[in-house]
């Protein structure tokens, strides 16, 4: 596929607003879920989630371009030789697994694919199917879920980021009404992450944990992540992560306790009369 696509014209107009879209998912694909997808693949789906409507009753088969891909995932280069990248990418992402743990401590696991059908144009048109097994995390969501917009994991350039980001969304069951924390020991992050199993917890510190946490900071307006850790002995056992961006300080005015709307020239006259 490397010099199939020649041209890079524009099927889709509306690409800076479909960063504003929401991407929204069950808790368990985020916290439940293991898998090897890369950054770009990351991306890739979170942008075929975002297509989704709340009233959609099955997974509908969505139509776009190898350059509003490449937009929203901030390639900034348009080209042939990049065109075709993108498609070998998304028959890759076809071919990949996804495991989904059932219930906690269980050995229930649910195996299936991201995709059922990909599609790719001489013309660098593309149409994506989700698979089927994926609609209880992703259709007619009532509870248990978590939301964030598309633009924020589009900027964010390591998996690693891109996964802590979601764990601290989802880590935020009170809407930002309290200071969202994430609790969780290094062996089960090092699993959630997909990080190298032969790594200690100081690999893990230096080479995930902490430029994943510095992106996430530089690039995510409404997060300040700051970790703590428990240790037993000289073995860190704990970890929490803080998004010390909320609670916000309310700004509005409370209603017992409005600003006195006094009429200070009347009151100054009113004086020098007397």
């Amino acid at each position: 596929m490397r010099n199939l696509f020649k041209n890079d014209r524009n099927f889709n107009k509306d690409v800076f607003e479909q960063l504003g879209y929401y991407v929204v998912e069950h808790n368990d694909l985020i916290v439940k879920s293991r898998h090897d997808l890369t950054a770009k693949e990351l991306k890739i789906m979170d942008f075929v989630i975002s297509k989704i409507k709340p009233d959609d009753t099955e997974f509908n088969t969505v139509h776009t371009s190898l350059y509003e891909l490449n937009k929203v995932m901030d390639l900034n280069i348009r080209s042939g030789s990049n065109y075709s990248y993108m498609a070998e990418k998304l028959v890759g992402l076809r071919e990949k697994t996804i495991a989904i743990f059932e219930e906690e401590n269980t050995r229930s696991v649910t195996f299936t694919g991201w995709l059922s059908d990909v599609t790719v144009k001489e013309n660098g048109q593309v149409s994506l199917k989700l698979s089927d097994k994926l609609v209880p995390y992703l259709l007619n969501l009532k509870k248990d879920y978590t939301q964030y917009y598309l633009h924020d994991t589009a900027q964010l350039n390591s998996k690693y980021a891109i996964m802590i980001y979601k764990l601290m969304r989802e880590a935020d069951k009170s809407k930002g009404k309290r200071t969202p924390t994430l609790t969780i020991t290094p062996d089960d992050l090092k699993e959630k992450l997909g990080a190298p199993k032969s790594y200690s917890f100081g690999d893990l510190n230096r080479n995930i944990i902490k430029p994943a946490i510095e992106e996430i900071n530089l690039k995510i307006e409404d997060m300040d992540l700051q970790v703590a850790k428990g240790t037993q002995g000289r073995k860190v056992v704990k970890l929490e992560i803080y998004n010390n961006f909320y609670p916000r300080q309310q700004t509005d005015i409370i209603d017992d306790k409005k600003v006195p709307m006094d009429d200070w020239v009347k009151d100054l006259e009113d004086k020098n009369e007397r």
